[in-house]
């Protein structure tokens, strides 16, 4: 007989439902009609454990996990299947949050004219060259702006000017107006940007067979050799 009762009153509590809502009339009848919908006994207990247990799934969903649930919600159900949420969803979020920025820390910002200027003067400077020969030119244009010998936005060391002297060519003969930036040029720019580098760091370059022979001069006496790329010798300081 205690078994039948206990799964009698199990199978109520989930009967009733817990999302029905009852309103509050001062007359005789709904009195009655509440307390026939009440639970008691083994039924109320039941009844609080389920709902305790959900409230703690909601106030999770809303509280622990903010940080990575930005914008939308997730059912408790599916939460609770997907996450831990003990030390190890702690750890996880931890790990997750040092790998994003990470991320962000590699990668360049740069505003829309910063953008254009680099896909200009990597068009007029390498667009005869291969993938690599392009990115290599982004690279020392990125190695100058993390340099404090240099200026630190793409345009102002694109356009530097040395004691009245161009430091990039198509700047002073014109050619960066008039180039038309490839697909393969924007692709090249767009991954050296997210960190593509075979540059070990050079600052300067130099297609030595159409340079001034006085610049080119400078470049082996003063500075350091690194190696040769298609028709451009990259160089840094000593």
């Amino acid at each position: 007989m205690a078994v039948a009762a206990v799964d009698f009153s199990f199978h109520g509590v989930h009967a009733a439902g817990f999302y029905e809502v009852y309103a509050a009339v001062g007359d005789e009848e709904s009195e009655t009609e509440t307390e026939e919908n009440s639970t008691f006994g083994l039924d109320s207990i039941i009844e609080g454990v389920y709902l305790s247990q959900n409230q703690d799934e909601a106030e999770r969903i809303g509280t622990s996990f903010e940080v990575v649930l930005v914008g939308q919600r997730i059912g408790p159900r599916e939460l609770a299947s997907d996450l831990d949420f003990g030390t190890e969803g702690a750890r996880k979020v931890e790990l997750l949050r040092e790998k994003s920025i990470g991320i962000s820390e590699e990668q360049l910002t740069m505003s829309d004219e910063d953008y254009n200027t680099l896909l200009k003067i990597v068009e007029a400077e390498a667009g005869g060259e291969d993938m690599k020969g392009k990115i290599l030119v982004a690279n020392v244009i990125f190695n100058r702006m993390k340099s404090p010998e240099f200026p630190s936005t793409v345009t102002e060391v694109v356009w530097e000017n040395v004691a009245g002297s161009p430091q990039f060519s198509p700047t002073a003969d014109g050619r960066i107006h008039t180039v038309t930036v490839s697909a393969e040029t924007r692709e090249a720019v767009n991954r050296a940007i997210d960190g593509e580098n075979y540059s070990k760091g050079a600052l300067f370059f130099v297609e030595e067979e159409y340079a001034d022979k006085s610049n080119v001069a400078w470049f082996k006496k003063d500075l350091k050799f690194l190696f040769q790329y298609g028709v451009h010798d990259f160089y840094t300081y000593p």
